[in-house]
């Protein structure tokens, strides 16, 4: 039994299926599966009862998933500990940015240089980050904070919102709706959805499931997990989906049309950052993003402040 082991079965416990947690964990399922098994051989347990519709722990499974969120929890304190111990001036923080400088928008740069006047010692690495592995990337330590699309829902992972800006409904140039300048909510709620390959709780936020009471996706098409996926999925299939308005400005394509949709909840900017993490660059970021983020936000088209 290794920490590996561990953070698998976690994950498979808290998505109540294994295809979930792989996509969570960005693996094959698989590979995934075949760790299981060797766990429950290792142990001498079954952990997992397979059903059609997922997996249910057993009570073996039970006892051994609290006990190995008080082991993660653990080595996760251990290794902030050991970190912290780290002079400043030999540090390196690795930053991820969902879809690039469309993270932040206008706010990405302003950002960094904040940062960076507060720490020119500092190493700085940047990391493109998906949909799909925007928060589990710092949830496992691979990157120290991100700054991310709301919403974010993960036990080890907090977020601190610093802007909200619209959303817009993104179409193909041939859709009915793209002569369109702006619409409700109401008058899209109907139509099919292009799904996102991402945690459910961020994927429904995008495809106004909650606004529907139920998804609307179109399970032809397979879900993207990139805005190059989104432009390329609509081109060719006549669905929509949400965005943020920064999609438009710093993504545009001939090919694909940005609606307004005011009504719509907006989309928050948010850093996110390992809870417990409390290494002095990382609450240095937090607040340099949040005080840029307040004093930048002009740059930002039609964006709020959360600070």
């Amino acid at each position: 039994m290794d920490l590996r082991q561990l953070q698998y079965l976690v994950a498979v416990a808290e998505e109540g299926s294994v295809r979930r947690a792989a996509r969570r964990l960005y693996m094959a399922q698989p590979p995934l599966s075949q760790a299981l098994l060797r766990l429950e051989r290792d142990l001498g347990v079954e952990l997992f009862t397979r059903t059609s519709r997922g997996v249910i722990l057993t009570d073996a499974g039970r006892e051994l998933v609290g006990r190995a969120r008080d082991i993660l929890h653990q080595v996760e304190d251990a290794r902030s500990a050991v970190q912290a111990t780290a002079p400043d001036d030999s540090a390196t923080l690795r930053i991820g940015a969902v879809a690039g400088p469309l993270s932040a928008g206008e706010l990405t740069r302003p950002i960094l240089e904040a940062f960076r006047a507060l720490h020119p010692d500092v190493t700085v690495r940047l990391r493109d980050t998906s949909f799909a592995d925007q928060v589990d990337l710092v949830a496992s330590g691979v990157i120290d904070v991100a700054l991310v699309r709301c919403p974010v829902v993960h036990d080890d992972v907090d977020v601190i919102p610093i802007a909200a800006e619209p959303r817009a409904l993104f179409v193909r140039s041939t859709h009915e709706l793209a002569s369109e300048q702006t619409l409700s909510v109401a008058d899209v709620i109907e139509y099919p959805m292009l799904g996102l390959d991402a945690p459910e709780w961020f994927s429904s936020f995008w495809q106004l499931d909650p606004e529907r009471g139920h998804s609307l996706v179109d399970t032809q098409l397979p879900p993207v997990s990139t805005v190059q996926g989104i432009q390329l999925a609509l081109a060719a299939a006549p669905l929509v989906v949400t965005g943020c308005a920064t999609m438009a400005r710093f993504a545009p394509s001939p090919l694909i049309r940005a609606i307004e949709l005011p009504d719509a909840s907006p989309s928050i900017i948010g850093v996110a950052y390992r809870r417990g993490d409390t290494r002095p660059v990382v609450r240095s970021f937090l607040e340099a993003a949040a005080t840029a983020a307040a004093e930048n936000i002009a740059l930002l088209p039609n964006a709020t402040s959360s600070v």
